[in-house]
This record gives structure tokens, C-alpha cells and sequence, in this order.
């Protein structure tokens, strides 16, 4: 199955790189200076970075000025040849690219088209270039996950808009490619980091007619109150929590922990893991007792005392210590690793959930293993990411140009690297 990526930075690349895994040939189509991401992602080596390495591994790439009409007829080589074609431009930009899917699909009818419009289609903001960060705070995950920085929530990595739409993506492609199989028809595929975005805060981020306009009511006009006083973002949140998760207030079962060296990973979402984490730390609840009325400042007090005991208990172990005792319990635990430390986790290493690859350029690195395993067609990484320009005239050839067509289009710009004009 041969994939044909239009796509830079992250998204659209991690679709790209999943399909790699399990087995496709990806041709990544780059601008003639190459992805953006070679540059601005902990670079390392002129055209080559850290974040570019580790998102386009298993691919192969070509430079071309695809915004130039020259280019017309090699991208048509292209897609006659594809199953696939995965695309993340501007939407104004695609039929001027000629890259829109009523071109594409013309000449290639079985064609599987995915178009990542990061905001949508529609709406203000319908024809914008998206990114995570600003998906963040448009839908609303910001506000639940963004940490202090200064009076205003921080970006959160990594960028799980991003990745999740990557994920999505890959998932979406599959499918049509199944309904492809079974009907001979092709098809374009949608995805947008904003509907991801949506999707991955659907445990806060919902509304039900049953319980909330009164709560709503109420919160609004205490959060206009708050942000005409001038709050900062923290006051507004805590507004949030309180109002609209009352029964998240008081979380001891399903958190981080620190510990005496260092810190610890607790996940009990159950009514009987709850009482197993109180059996074995001796924590008494007091939304165990009868009566016990969340919501009200009595209850917040108790709640807030309650945080306060678990959190001094919790420092009075090591980690090592705690993970014992929470096992032995039953109580679902971890170590709370930082990154660099998840190369020597056991559990990691016992499942070879990271992989070192070498490149050419770069040397030896390591980055995840293919999330994806499988028993009859086993997953895998084919190569490491490509060198700038370095299968372009390997893939015209096999396009059927000429050596003379192609250095005519090398020499013309339409193909081939060329670096970017400075501003």
C-alpha cells in the first residue's frame, strides 16, 4: 500500500508514521526547503531536528515546489500510483495547489483521501491553520489541564491534540481503506484537531439538561463576578472545580503523590479500590459516613483536611516502600517517572516499549516502539527518518522520469531541495 503525505509538523506526520509501522510504503512530499519541523524542533544539524527524526521515521521523501504548476504533473504521477493521500494545507490552498480532493480523485477514483482541516470547515476560523495549543484553549481543555504560568495557564505538552488527531487519522484511513476492499469505491476522509480536542475532554467537557443550567446559572454569574474583579486564572479554575466537579474536590485515590524521595502514581476508580487504598494507608473518607452533603463549605473543609492528611502521609515513605504496600494491597500504582527516566523502567524495558534506531546523520536514538503489535502481520520500523531531498530522484525514477526529466525539473526548482529565502 503505497501513502502519499502532503503534511508538515505533527499531526498528519504521526498518521503518516503509524501507517509506516504496519507496513505502508509512505512517500513524505516536502517543500523544497523542507518541513518546517527540520528547523524549529530542537535542531540539531542544518535540515535536521530532534522533533522531525522521531515523527518521520519509516518514510521516504521527496522535495518538490508543489505550489508551482510545473509540479502538476509529477503530483498526478503520484497519486495514480497511491492508495492513499494524506493532506494538512490551508483549505484555500488546495485547489490552487491543485490538491484538493475533486482534482485527486479524478485521477485516481479508488483514491483514499485524508484532509486535516485543523478547526474545521466552517465558522470564523474555518479557513485558518490550526495548532495545538490554540485548540487547547478553544475547546476548553486548557482550561482543565493548563498549569500556572504567571496569571495565565501554560501550553501543555505533549500535544495531545496533536497526536490524538495523528491517531484518528491513521484509524479513519484504515476504515475507509476496509469499505475500499469491500465496494471498489474510494473516499475523503475528515479529521480536525479541534474535534479531537472535544473528543479527548469527554469526561469534563459535556453538557446534560437533567443537572446542569441551574449549577450553570450559578457559576457564570460567579465567574463574571470573579474576572470583573480582576481573578487570575487559578481563582477562575478553582471557581470551576468547585462548582462544576464537586465530586473531583477532595481526590485522594486517583492522583499523584509525593513521596519521601520522590513521587508516586495512585489510580483506584472503583468503590472497591477506594477501600483498598484506605485499608492500606488507614485514611478514613468522610464521604463515607452518612449525611455527608458534597457541595456545601462544610463539606469542602473536610474534603480539603482530607487532601492535606493523605498527602502528609504519603511523604512519610519512599516510593519504594509505598509501591510495595499499595501492590500487595491490590491498589493500582506506579512509579512517577520524568522522561529521561522511562529509558531504565523496568516495566518499559520488559515490554521493549522504546526502540533505538540509528540515523545516518544523527547516530543512534531512541523514541517509542510501534504502539500497535500484531500476530500475523507483525509491526515495525522499516528505517529512520529521511534526509532532506534524499529519495527524490530514486522515487521520479520509479515514477518513470527520465534522468534528463529529472535533472531538467531539478534544474527548473520543481523538484529538489532549495533553501529558503531569508526574510
Amino acid at each position: 500500500m503505497r501513502v502519499i503525505e502532503f503534511a508538515q509538523a505533527m499531526a498528519i506526520p504521526m498518521c503518516g508514521l503509524l501507517l509506516a509501522d504496519l507496513g505502508a510504503e509512505v512517500i513524505k512530499v516536502e517543500p523544497p526547503a523542507g518541513d518546517a519541523f527540520r528547523y524549529n524542533q530542537t535542531p540539531i544539524l542544518p535540515g535536521e531536528s530532534k522533533g522531525y527524526t522521531i515523527l518521520n521515521r519509516g518514510k521516504r521523501a521527496i522535495c518538490m515546489d508543489f505550489a508551482a504548476a510545473e509540479s502538476r504533473h509529477v503530483i498526478a504521477r503520484l497519486v495514480r500510483s497511491a492508495d492513499v493521500v494524506l493532506v494538512s494545507l490551508k483549505p484555500p490552498d488546495l485547489p490552487r495547489y491543485g490538491l484538493d480532493y475533486e482534482t485527486l480523485a479524478a485521477v485516481n477514483p479508488r483514491l483514499i483521501y485524508l484532509e486535516h482541516i485543523p478547526l474545521g470547515p466552517a465558522g470564523p476560523f474555518g479557513e485558518s491553520g490550526g495548532y495545538d495549543v490554540v485548540v487547547q484553549g478553544i475547546s476548553g481543555t486548557a482550561a482543565v489541564t493548563g498549569v500556572l504560568d504567571g496569571d495565565a495557564p501554560a501550553f501543555v505538552r505533549p500535544a495531545y491534540a496533536d497526536n490524538g488527531t495523528g491517531f484518528l487519522s491513521a484509524l479513519g484511513v484504515v476504515a475507509a481503506l476496509r469499505h475500499r476492499d469491500l465496494t471498489g469505491e474510494g473516499q475523503r476522509v475528515e479529521t480536525s484537531l479541534l474535534s479531537t480536542a472535544l473528543t479527548l475532554g469527554n469526561n469534563t467537557i459535556h453538557w446534560f439538561a437533567a443537572t446542569d443550567p441551574p449549577v450553570l446559572e450559578v457559576f457564570e454569574a460567579e465567574l463574571a463576578a470573579l474576572r470583573a474583579q480582576g481573578a487570575g486564572f487559578a481563582e477562575q479554575r478553582e471557581l470551576w472545580r468547585k462548582r462544576m466537579l464537586p465530586g473531583a474536590f477532595g481526590n485522594i485515590y486517583f492522583r499523584h503523590y509525593r513521596t519521601l524521595d520522590g513521587f508516586i502514581s495512585v489510580g483506584c476508580l472503583s468503590p472497591a479500590l477506594n477501600a483498598r487504598f484506605r485499608k492500606v494507608t488507614g485514611i478514613e473518607d468522610p464521604r463515607q459516613q452518612e449525611g455527608f452533603e458534597l457541595g456545601t463549605p462544610e463539606a469542602f473543609d473536610a474534603l480539603a483536611a482530607l487532601m492535606r492528611r493523605s498527602e502528609d502521609l504519603f511523604r512519610t515513605r519512599t516510593t519504594t516502600d509505598w509501591i510495595a504496600a499499595l501492590q500487595a494491597g491490590g491498589v493500582p500504582c506506579g512509579p512517577f517517572n520524568f522522561p529521561h527516566e522511562v529509558f531504565r523502567d523496568p516495566q518499559i524495558a520488559a515490554n521493549e516499549y522504546m526502540i533505538e534506531l540509528d540515523s545516518p546523520e544523527l547516530g543512534p536514538y531512541k523514541t517509542f516502539a510501534p504502539p500497535i503489535r500484531m500476530d500475523r502481520t507483525p509491526t515495525g520500523v522499516r528505517r529512520p527518518s529521511p534526509a532532506l531531498d534524499q529519495h527524490t530522484d530514486e522515487i521520479l525514477a520509479e515514477l518513470e522520469f527520465t534522468e534528463a526529466e529529472i535533472a531538467e525539473m531539478r534544474s527548473a526548482g520543481t523538484v529538489g531541495f532549495r533553501a529558503a529565502e531569508r526574510s
